[in-house]
């Protein structure tokens, strides 16, 4: 199935897509209860949950959130305990040529979801659910914001590097990161990949009280949380199971959102994140 915008899906397909996806966040829960790491549903999944017991009927996707801490051991764990039948974890360290060095993938086997930035590459390309980790911050402002900027701009040069195809940036940002691309060149690509995929350890430090969430699509003072409001959780009821969610899902929401629990506009009710070019759901 081809399509240049999840606009064009059928409330049908995309419905369908949504049940899919159930399946690797099962499998995610499932490692996570296994070996008792706390984990918790973010961003539209969240809203989600708290607004209609369920996705947002116009989210084609499934993010979670997870303390580094916690998601190092789930990476490890996924190398032994994931049904690699049915799944795949995908991260730069387990296939060469991804450059999502902030999050990992869980995909689902014989299926497809190729977006558009990624379209040219020769890697996995499943239906999946993303885990993002949130990783510590130091109190001071300016050095957060500096963090998350410097990243996403390295981030960004070396996908550039390895086929990525990035939408979305102003025409400065996307100079600025050209120029970083060029410059970069001139390091051995697996070590700036190694750079990269290391960057999120600047300022580990479990007794920080801000953590970030340094993948975000937001600013970074949106996606800067104090620790306790991601490390104290609840649960909540999500497509008929519960699921955990941070505690004070409130003070969460309205950081990043505003006023999450009204719709938007009819017009403006589609995910722009992702433009899928081809959707295939295999046997499912």
């Amino acid at each position: 199935m081809k399509s240049d915008n999840q606009e064009h899906f059928t409330p049908e397909t995309l419905r369908k897509l949504q049940l899919i996806e159930l399946k690797a966040l099962d499998e995610v829960k499932r490692i996570c209860e296994l070996h008792n790491l706390k984990y918790f549903l973010i961003a539209g999944n969240l809203i989600g949950a708290i607004r209609h017991k369920g996705f947002i009927p116009w989210d084609d996707d499934i993010d979670i959130g997870m303390m580094r801490s916690d998601y190092d051991k789930f990476i490890e764990y996924c190398k032994t305990d994931l049904d690699t039948e049915h799944f795949f974890l995908q991260t730069p360290s387990t296939e060469k040529g991804s450059a999502d060095f902030e999050l990992a993938r869980i995909r689902i086997n014989g299926t497809k979801y190729v977006e558009a930035h990624r379209k040219n590459l020769n890697i996995h390309d499943g239906i999946f659910v993303e885990v993002f980790p949130y990783d510590d911050l130091p109190d001071n402002q300016l050095h957060c914001r500096l963090f998350g900027d410097s990243f996403r701009l390295l981030k960004k040069a070396v996908g550039q590097r390895m086929g990525y195809r990035y939408g979305g940036d102003s025409t400065i940002r996307k100079i600025i990161i050209n120029t970083a691309a060029f410059f970069t060149r001139i390091i051995p690509l697996e070590k700036m990949i190694k750079i990269v995929d290391n960057y999120h350890l600047k300022y580990q430090n479990p007794d920080s009280k801000w953590v970030f969430l340094i993948a975000g699509g937001t600013s970074y003072k949106k996606e800067r949380h104090l620790r306790s409001t991601v490390t104290e959780l609840t649960t909540a009821e999500f497509e008929g199971k519960l699921y955990p969610i941070p505690k004070d899902y409130n003070k969460f929401l309205t950081e990043q959102y505003g006023d999450y629990m009204t719709p938007p506009p009819e017009n403006k009710r589609v995910n722009n994140y992702h433009t899928i070019e081809e959707l295939d759901f295999g046997n499912y």
